[in-house]
């Protein structure tokens, strides 16, 4: 059994790109979203599920964007890849999704990351 978490939120970020996944007519992008879908259920039972992003290679982009102190990667179909924070409030922890992100645009943030 995992680290469990209170609740899975979505920054508005990622609600958007798993929104236009969602309603894409491309099947293999309707896919992906319906796996991010399913790591909500995985991320509550167990927040340290993905791979660990060393906090030395959080992309300043995202650090600033987000306020991250930690930050995780899960692959998706596709080579999509959601990335997400734990935080904690009040003596809960949260999951936060900072963001649902293609191949391109993750190679950008992480060059030579595979």
């Amino acid at each position: 059994m995992g680290l469990r978490a209170k609740d899975v939120v979505l920054t508005d970020s990622a609600a958007s790109a798993l929104e236009s996944l969602e309603h894409s007519p491309d099947p293999a992008r309707r896919s992906t979203a319906r796996r991010a879908r399913e790591y909500r259920g995985i991320l509550l039972a167990d927040c340290l599920h993905g791979d660990v992003v060393k906090k030395g290679r959080i992309p300043r982009i995202l650090g600033d964007r987000h306020g991250l102190e930690n930050l995780y990667v899960e692959d998706l179909p596709s080579f999509w890849r959601l990335l997400y924070t734990i935080v904690r409030d009040r003596g809960e922890r949260y999951v936060v999704v900072v963001e649902i992100v293609d191949h391109a645009t993750y190679d950008k943030w992480f060059p030579g990351r595979r």
